[in-house]
């Protein structure tokens, strides 16, 4: 891990304030942070001022080297890295890749059955399983768990 301080401001109260945060994290499992991608609210924070949640808006370079994949958060151009590279623009964008990356899934089929089940009910949704043996990706819309079929394409 590395971290680097960052300016962020509440887009609720306007409080502006430092924060040291991690610009660099490998896959470990077993790890806090792991898990706070895993559940989506690894970008979120408090407003210490006003108490409102928010997801913070920094880079952040993730290594998966058992895919031998990078999923990345940055607004400019990653150079030097080895294997395969998904750049995000935002924190949506980087948790969704996450979400189904980790997975092992293909990640341009699965946010197409993803957003064409959005269009369908109207509500968003966040890729957190799949179950091989009955060929359902799990979606949580809301708290709720929605089975949809797929079947993994294998490589």
């Amino acid at each position: 891990m590395k971290r680097r301080l960052f300016e962020f401001t509440c887009p609720f109260c306007s409080k502006s304030y430092f924060l040291a945060r991690d610009t660099y994290l490998i896959r470990d499992a077993n790890s806090l942070e792991y898990q706070r991608l895993k559940d989506g609210s690894y970008f979120r924070h408090q407003c210490q001022t006003c108490k409102n949640v928010f997801d913070l808006e920094y880079p952040l370079i993730y290594r998966d080297p058992r895919q031998n994949l990078s999923i990345i958060r940055t607004q400019g151009e990653v150079n030097g890295l080895s294997g395969k590279a998904v750049l995000t623009r935002n924190t949506r964008q980087f948790l969704e890749a996450f979400s189904i990356l980790d997975l092992q899934l293909d990640l341009k089929e699965v946010l197409k059955i993803k957003r064409a089940y959005e269009k369908e009910c109207g509500r968003t949704t966040r890729v957190v399983d799949y179950d091989a043996k009955k060929g359902i990706l799990w979606l949580d819309q809301s708290g709720s768990l929605i089975g949809v079929g797929y079947s993994k394409s294998e490589s």
